[in-house]
């Protein structure tokens, strides 16, 4: 049987791909992060995409909050520019 998570699962295939291929290459520009992980968090009908990120240490607080400004920034303009919004509002960055 085919639950709603499933169908919804399987709609943001595609956008996944090409969100997470994206946040890989902006944020493989940023000294301050290290590893990526991406963390799928599952409720009913729908889940949270969670890309967490290692954080080099000596990186003050104030520089994470601008990256993660920066990053959220670049990836909504690149989810509008690419028909994949509806994927970015599942989507989330920890730092």
């Amino acid at each position: 049987m085919t639950t709603n998570l499933d169908r919804f699962k399987k709609s943001m295939e595609g956008a996944k791909e090409i969100y997470t291929r994206e946040i890989m290459d902006f944020t493989s520009k940023i000294d301050s992060l290290g590893e990526m992980t991406l963390i799928e968090d599952p409720d009913i009908d729908t889940q949270q995409y969670i890309y967490s990120f290692d954080k080099l240490n000596g990186t003050s607080q104030r520089e994470l909050d601008e990256i993660l400004l920066e990053i959220y920034s670049h990836m909504e303009e690149f989810s509008k520019q690419n028909g994949i919004e509806e994927f970015y509002q599942f989507a989330r960055v920890w730092l």
